[in-house]
């Protein structure tokens, strides 16, 4: 009973500060789209897109290694930091150059090329180098189970952040990207220093490459990549068939989806930990446990459904009268969440078990041949086709993701069974030997 009330308590603080995070980034959103105006909220989102994918490539997947020894071992979390440090240094330098060479190629930030350079960096600077700061911040904290204050660091960004968006819109009025990225910059600083700041207190990192956790790194990050590529596929083919207003409503429509997984994602960083520790024991151990995480999950993620679908009415007043189209996307997308709960909770316990192998082969190759199959849809049924497109490919990674669990608890529970059964028939050869002799 208290165990489920700690868990309750903490999953709580967690939602919490994901849901202020959450609100924070629809606020944040809301006042640039109205701020900024169409032409530039549109250059923007673009940036945010392209840089999105970046911080998650940013470390390599170091982050989840340092989450997932350190939970089953407290010894490993020197090295493991260390290790996360230098992958997310060497990586950051080589997206941030990347990014430079890239940005000018997809979007024309400024006439003037020493203003959209400066932007660029500033931007790519904050999404990147920074961002991944407050994330090894947190990640360090989650590994040691102390989630309050993972969730500290998380609800001052988000505080600061919707305050810092309200100076620059409605004191300075903000209305190019350019003037925002000083703005964007700035905020990213002070929440960088905080995080280094805070990180201090947990010790000092072992600067080692930890060569046997790098592989499993790659997989989980290239899981991005292609997800990416699928949600990518549909705003392309969007763009080239319908009008602005419908492909605008549908990007909002989809932001929303993506806050509202935050809270799906708040229980599964909140028992990562302690499935980590199962896996130890075995997959049958883990497989029993994440039965229950699934429960969760699904509670969860109806719930949230249904508070958008509720509430998707007052979505104009957020965003304005520019998007017509926005109540309907809302309302037709929010129920996404439940076959994203559903692959969630199994994904992350196949990454709990060092399975990241497998989790990114199911992962890529969803998005991967998704990717081909939204743009079809798209092609030929338009929006329509996009809504249907989505929920086939989530549905699918979901029906994977619980295949492989509970395959490796299958297989787990036969080799067990072997192993019992070699052990009866050595002990049987003994006896035998033993009345001969």
């Amino acid at each position: 009973m208290q165990q489920g009330l700690r868990l309750l308590l903490s999953y709580a603080g967690s939602g919490s500060s994901m849901l202020a995070a959450s609100a924070s980034q629809l606020i944040t959103f809301a006042l640039l789209a109205r701020y900024l105006g169409s032409e530039q909220f549109g250059l923007y989102a673009i940036i945010t897109a392209l840089t999105n994918v970046a911080v998650q490539l940013c470390g390599i997947g170091s982050s989840e290694a340092l989450i997932r020894r350190s939970a089953q071992n407290p010894d490993d979390y020197p090295p493991l930091l260390g290790h996360t440090i230098i992958l997310s240094v060497v990586s950051s330098v080589v997206l941030v150059i990347a990014g430079l060479i890239i940005m000018p190629m997809t979007v024309t930030i400024a006439p003037d090329p020493w203003v959209a350079t400066r932007t660029s960096l500033l931007i790519l600077i904050s999404n990147i180098v920074l961002l991944k700061v407050v994330s090894i911040a947190t990640s360090a904290y989650i590994a040691h189970s102390r989630f309050a204050v993972a969730n500290a660091i998380e609800f001052g960004f988000a505080i600061l952040r919707t305050l810092t968006a309200f100076m620059a819109c409605l004191v300075f009025s903000t209305s190019t990207v350019a003037d925002w990225a000083f703005w964007h910059f700035g905020l990213h600083v002070v929440i960088a220093v905080v995080a280094m700041w805070s990180l201090t207190y947990l010790g000092k990192p072992k600067f080692v490459f930890v060569r046997e956790e790098f592989m499993n790194g790659v997989f989980f990050s290239t899981q991005f990549l292609f997800k990416a590529l699928r949600q990518n596929a549909d705003l392309l083919v969007l763009n080239a068939l319908a009008g602005a207003e419908i492909v605008g409503s549908y990007s909002v429509a989809r932001r929303i989806l993506e806050s509202s997984y935050l809270a799906i994602e708040a229980l599964n960083r909140l028992v990562y930990p302690g499935s980590a520790k199962a896996a130890k024991v075995g997959m049958v151990a883990l497989l029993h446990r994440t039965r229950k995480v699934l429960l969760a999950s699904l509670a969860v993620s109806t719930a949230s459904a249904l508070a958008i679908f509720v509430l998707a009415p007052l979505l104009p007043w957020l965003f304005g009268d520019d998007y017509p189209s926005l109540i309907t996307f809302t309302r037709v997308l929010c129920f996404v969440l439940i076959p994203m709960a559903i692959y969630a909770s199994a994904m992350e316990a196949l990454g709990a078990a060092g399975r990241q192998g497998t989790r990114a082969a199911i992962f890529n190759t969803a998005n991967f041949f998704g990717a081909g199959l939204v743009a079809l849809m798209t092609w030929q049924g338009g929006i329509n086709g996009t809504f249907a497109s989505y929920y086939i490919v989530e549905i699918a990674i979901a029906i994977a993701n619980w295949a492989a669990l509970v395959h490796y608890a299958r297989q787990s529970v036969a080799s067990r069974d072997v192993d019992a059964a070699g052990a009866v028939d050595a002990d049987t050869v003994r006896k035998a030997k033993k009345e001969n002799a």
